[in-house]
Parts: structure tokens; C-alpha cells; sequence
């Protein structure tokens, strides 16, 4: 076995269960998906000590948003305070809770994304590699292989999550139980008066007639 494998750790939490992957060994525990307590408890017993842990949220978990700077806007501090006050307004919720990220493009729109801090304090005895929702994490591993134009979503347990970007800049976030991909797409390029892009491409498994899984076209 590598050192690397040896020191490194991955944990998927999805909607409801938790597995654990060390060093190519499969490691079952005894708390489920939301019991962020008992994950922090249990999971000294699991990881090493000075072991690297990567952790990936099933997007429920998470919440996305899009982020646009006013003109002006330069210092991260403003964007900060921009993110959170962005952030309140759509979920009424204290920013201060959550755990607010951006990809910060001073001057263009941002997808941004948030993880309640309650899952963040289940992994503060760990050194953590990335803490990240899947299609967070997908759209980092893939976006530099996209066309210009195209639109990415993903429907795990009932929650759909859409990105629709045009000539590189990202122009929809929207997240929304329930909902069916085509329609919600569709709905939002009514709303922006946009074309359907050529390029549909999906998060997970099973992807719906249209739309082409991200390791197939990217």
C-alpha cells in the first residue's frame, strides 16, 4: 500500500448513510447522515491521527446559490459581507451558521455554496483535504473541460440542483426539491430569454434522455 493511501481517508455522507473509505478498506459506522454528534464521537476511532480526510456531501446537505458582485466591488471583505447578506435573503437564515464559499471573480458572477457549521464541527479534530457537496465538487474537477455554453444538474433524493453558464460566465443557480430538470431548465432560460444549450450534461448516476454524464462529455 502507498503512504499516501495509508495517510489518506475519504467519508461520503449522503442523504441518510456514511461510508468510510481507508486505505482501500471499506470501513462501516454506527451513526447515520445527520447525527453530526455521533459522527464526531465515532470517528476518532476510524481515522487515524494524522491521517488527511476528505470529506463529500450529498447536496442536501448543502445549499447553492449565484452570487452577483455590483460593480466596484473589489476587496474579499466586501464580497464577503455581499455573500452573506445574499446568503440571509434567500434562506432567512443567520450566515453565521453556515460555512460560505465562492468561486471570487471580482466582476462576474459567482457560483457560491454553503454547509451548515454543525457539519463542519463533526470533522475540527481532523486535518481535512477538502470539505465539499458533490456537485461542488464535480463542477471544480470538470468546469475547465466545458464548453463555453451548457448547463449541469444532478437529482439525488428528490432535490434538483441546476447550473446554466454562457460564454464562461455562470448565469443560474438554483436549487429546488421536487423538481424536473428539463422544466427547470426550461424555465430559467424563459426567464433569462436564452437559447437551450447544446451541451446538457449530468451529476450521478442514471442520467434522464437528453443529458449526457459529465465523464462522457467532459
Amino acid at each position: 500500500m502507498s503512504r499516501w493511501l495509508a495517510d489518506h481517508c475519504e467519508l461520503h455522507v449522503s442523504a441518510r448513510g456514511i461510508s468510510l473509505l481507508r486505505g482501500g478498506e471499506r470501513i462501516g459506522l454506527a451513526c447515520q447522515a445527520g447525527e453530526w454528534e455521533l459522527l464526531a464521537a465515532e470517528l476518532p476511532g476510524c481515522v487515524p491521527a494524522n491521517a488527511r480526510l476528505s470529506v463529500t456531501l450529498a447536496d442536501c446537505w448543502a445549499r447553492y446559490f449565484l452570487l452577483v458582485p455590483p460593480d466596484g466591488l473589489a476587496s474579499l471583505r466586501d464580497c464577503r459581507l455581499l455573500l452573506a447578506a445574499r446568503f440571509e435573503a434567500l434562506y432567512g437564515q443567520p450566515a453565521d451558521d453556515w460555512l460560505l464559499q465562492a468561486d471570487w471573480q471580482a466582476g462576474a458572477p459567482m457560483l457560491a455554496c454553503a454547509i451548515p457549521r454543525g457539519v463542519v464541527r463533526s470533522f475540527a479534530a481532523f486535518r481535512l483535504a477538502r470539505l465539499l457537496p458533490e456537485l461542488l465538487d464535480r463542477w471544480n474537477r470538470y468546469c475547465p473541460r466545458l464548453p463555453l455554453t451548457g448547463a449541469l444538474c444532478g437529482n439525488a433524493d428528490g432535490l434538483a440542483n441546476l447550473l446554466y453558464w454562457r460564454d464562461g460566465l455562470m448565469r443560474v443557480v438554483r436549487q429546488q426539491r421536487g423538481a424536473d430538470p428539463d422544466a427547470l431548465l426550461a424555465l430559467e432560460l424563459a426567464r433569462l430569454g436564452a437559447q437551450p444549450p447544446q451541451a446538457l450534461f449530468w451529476s450521478g448516476p442514471a442520467a434522464p434522455a437528453g443529458w449526457a454524464g459529465l465523464e462522457e462529455r467532459a
